[in-house]
């Protein structure tokens, strides 16, 4: 599983993180006719949220920081947070940017919604595994270990077989 790794999933919910593979953070999906520029100018704004997640606080957090209002309409799936932005029942959608991306691939027009610049969270993505299983771990963070060494050597699945019949040119 990859999940974000958080201090409650790391201490309290038998999983052991192996490592980070990718920071992703929380950003903002909206309409291009919005003509919005910033998340600075969501203020009043309805905001579609995934329940139950990390972004439910963040974007709290943020609207709090920054003295704005808006009002949080949540969903129990990512898929059904895009169709209620689509359909106009939301002025945006909060999720991690990787998501909103995908999100926005799967909308009618996908060129017409944006994704504002600001990230408003930092969140650490990796593997994760079952504590207590020690081998199993060992063989993750290892694995994550060589495909970071890897991407650092510039071996990839083009060149991976050149490369090892030439361990010194690697």
């Amino acid at each position: 599983m990859n999940t974000t790794w958080t201090s409650s999933r790391d201490a309290g919910m038998g999983m052991a993180f192996t490592g980070v593979t990718y920071y992703d953070g929380i950003g903002f999906l909206t309409h291009d006719k919005a003509g919005l520029k910033s998340a600075k100018e969501l203020d009043g704004a309805t905001v579609c949220i995934q329940a139950g997640t990390d972004t439910e606080l963040n974007v709290a957090d943020y609207f709090k920081a920054n003295n704005m209002k808006y009002t949080p309409v949540t969903f129990d799936r990512s898929d059904e947070s895009a169709k209620a932005l689509e359909s106009g029942r939301c002025d945006t959608l909060a999720s991690d940017q990787s998501q909103l991306y995908a999100l926005r691939i799967k909308l009618s027009n996908p060129t017409e919604w944006i994704v504002l610049p600001e990230v408003i969270s930092k969140e650490p993505l990796g593997p994760v595994v079952r504590r207590g299983d020690d081998e199993w771990f060992s063989i993750v963070r290892w694995t994550l270990f060589a495909m970071l060494n890897a991407e650092e050597m510039g071996i990839n699945s083009q060149n991976v077989d050149e490369k090892a019949a030439n361990p010194c040119n690697a």
